[in-house]
């Protein structure tokens, strides 16, 4: 089996944005008169934007619109990540990888489009992706389950079993291994309710960036997907031999 192409999340895996979205979500739970710390931050890593919203609206019992909120929570956001976006190095490495290879490759998030979008001009990443750009808020269901993964891949044209994707939560992992695919885990986080799903992983870096490298990513790739007895050439999946 041929690797045929990467989805990569966004937040937490392309980008260095966990500070930023801890930062304005805990201004945005506050402005109602919650309380927003690292264990709730915890438990809503890789959840996504609309589902954050309505967990807050039905939490706090809101009356305001998930539209409304969701304008709120993006606007915080973008404020507090201006000027502070920036890819991983690693990640910027592997993808501009790939991207000589001409390897197809999409972005799938649960944040909304034009943060997404937003967010990965910043980083200088938008230019990798062409129209394989997606959120969430295009799917009838959130990560954890498989919709904006199946989606991509259908987008691609793309089986999703020959398709590997790159993941920083236990929500994102749990979605690409329901979608059928092989997933890479490189979480910025490690508490003990996502070890299990983050283990599902496929390939997992336990202290994330600290450890995540693109030519480990890629070392990877060559001894997974390359089949040949003999195979002495094989690079991003695509056998040379």
């Amino acid at each position: 089996m041929k690797l045929g192409g990467v989805i990569f999340d966004m937040d937490g895996t392309l980008v260095d944005s966990e500070p930023n979205w801890f930062v304005s979500d805990r201004l945005f739970v506050e402005h109602f008169g919650g309380v927003y710390d690292e264990d709730f931050r915890n438990g809503c890593i890789g959840m996504g934007s609309l589902s954050f919203v309505r967990l807050i609206k039905e939490k706090y019992s809101l009356t305001n619109s998930e539209e409304e909120l969701l304008v709120m929570k993006d606007g915080m956001y973008l404020q507090q990540a201006q000027g502070r976006t920036h890819a991983f190095p690693e990640m910027l490495k592997l993808v501009r990888a790939f991207a000589v290879e001409g390897m197809p490759m999409a972005v799938a998030s649960g944040s909304s489009l034009p943060i997404i979008e937003k967010v990965l001009t910043e980083a200088g990443l938008r230019e990798y992706f062409g129209s394989h750009v997606y959120s969430s808020d295009s799917v009838e269901r959130p990560k954890p389950h498989p919709d904006i993964f199946l989606y991509a891949a259908d987008q691609l044209g793309l089986n999703p079993a020959d398709l590997l994707v790159f993941e920083d939560s236990r929500y994102g992992v749990e979605a690409g291994k329901a979608a059928g695919m092989r997933v890479c885990a490189v979480p910025q986080f490690f508490p003990p309710q996502s070890r299990p799903s983050l283990e599902k992983a496929d390939l997992l870096f336990p202290r994330g960036m600290a450890e995540f490298t693109a030519e480990a990513a890629l070392d990877w790739i060559d001894v997974t997907y390359c089949l040949c007895d003999d195979c002495t050439l094989y690079e991003l999946g695509r056998c040379q031999d």
